[in-house]
């Protein structure tokens, strides 16, 4: 009996060693199907004050999930499950969100993060540990170029701040502009500098550059420093609660210049916080909601009816990027994430609500720039413009 015992006791620990290489294989291996469900993350700032760009991107990557799920699926009909978590734009917690669905979630690829800074580590630990993350939002220049792990959707930096010059230069006639941008944050001072070399390259001139920090409140001593200058424009690359704040300060000193800015303006609350200040403002964006393409206003047909709310840029590319994730895993005919990136690197053509997807050689998207203005209290579609 004794010598029985042993050898079901042996019979039950090889069992138990085959399930284990089973389903735990090493780093850039590991699946997520299991029960027909293939696991997604996100990553992004769900309270704070980037929250809204972060909220709407999830919206935008569950309703792709929906939609997915609702045709079938991927890889002969597993349905998507979508992790989400709150970074709250925090770079600590992006790396324990980044541990936590790589080890305990065993997800196959990740939407996010939504900002630089902390798409910025979290593309490290992609590198790492061979897991591929698609940005929806993340604008900084280098981003890609940290691990071949690492793409977005979104074009970047020194792609829009050109944009922004060029019509500043050529389409409005300036010829002087000052610059007001966030000295702690990275998106800001790229987008800044990026700007400043190509408006001043099509000749030009950046008569004051104006520089504040993350949470101030007051920027009336840097907007008299701007107003003494007496400049046409001033370019903001900030974000929209900074930016409202700035147009209302301006307003009521009496700064008589057209403000524009990037992506970072496109939000609902810029409006709301702003109101009539915000009139006659330009930015650069990823979309605006009065293109009449089909793609675009069935997305805002969905968003609408499912949120009771409107989108701002991040949202259509959080449904762009799990798009993205989910035609790479059924062109990699399985959960796998080495093979899901080399998929993602691979995509060429992909339509989504933002445009067409091919990505250059550092996986950053080749797409036009929309330039919007504020119209009326509502945002409103100016031009779309390929670099």
């Amino acid at each position: 009996m004794k010598k029985k015992g042993l050898w079901i006791l042996l019979i039950v620990l090889a069992l138990a060693v085959v399930v284990y290489f089973a389903f735990f294989t090493g780093k850039g291996e590991k699946t997520s199907v299991d029960e027909k469900i293939v696991k997604i993350g996100f990553i992004g700032p769900l309270t704070g004050p980037a929250a809204s760009y972060g909220t709407n991107a999830k919206n935008g990557a569950v309703l792709a999930v929906d939609d997915i799920n609702a045709s079938g699926g991927i890889l002969d009909g597993a349905k998507i499950e979508l992790i989400t978590e709150d970074n709250k734009g925090d770079t600590t917690e992006t790396v324990n969100i980044m541990n936590k669905l790589i080890e305990q979630d065993k997800v196959v690829a990740i939407v996010g993060p939504v900002t630089t800074g902390p798409t910025t580590v979290a593309a490290q630990m992609a590198g790492e540990n061979k897991m591929p993350i698609v940005s929806p939002t993340a604008t900084g220049d280098k981003i890609t170029q940290i691990s071949e792990f690492v793409a977005r959707v979104c074009f970047y930096d020194s792609y829009q701040g050109p944009v922004m010059a060029k019509f500043a230069r050529e389409n409005l006639g300036l010829k002087t502009a000052a610059i007001l941008y966030d000295s702690t944050n990275d998106y800001s001072m790229g987008l800044a500098d990026s700007f400043a070399l190509k408006f001043t390259e099509l000749g030009g001139e950046i008569v004051a550059k104006e520089a504040f920090y993350a949470g101030d409140q007051d920027f009336n001593a840097q907007l008299t420093n701007i107003a003494a200058k007496n400049p046409e424009a001033v370019f903001v690359p900030a974000y929209y609660s900074d930016d409202a704040q700035i147009l209302l300060q301006a307003k009521a000193m009496g700064l008589n210049a057209i403000f524009m800015g990037g992506d970072g303006w496109d939000s609902q609350e810029l409006i709301n916080g702003a109101g009539d200040a915000a009139e006659g403002c330009y930015f650069t964006t990823h979309y605006s909601s009065a293109d009449t393409s089909e793609k675009v206003q069935e997305f805002l047909k969905k968003y609408r009816e499912k949120y009771n709310a409107e989108p701002n840029f991040a949202g259509p590319l959080g449904y762009d990027a799990t798009l993205l994730l989910a035609d790479a895993i059924e062109r990699a005919g399985e959960a796998n994430p080495v093979k899901v990136n080399e998929a993602i690197v691979a995509t060429k053509g992909l339509t989504g609500v933002t445009g067409e997807f091919s990505f250059d050689e550092y996986r950053n998207p080749l797409k036009e720039v929309t330039i919007a203005t504020v119209k009326d209290g509502k945002f409103a579609l100016v031009d779309k413009v390929r670099p």
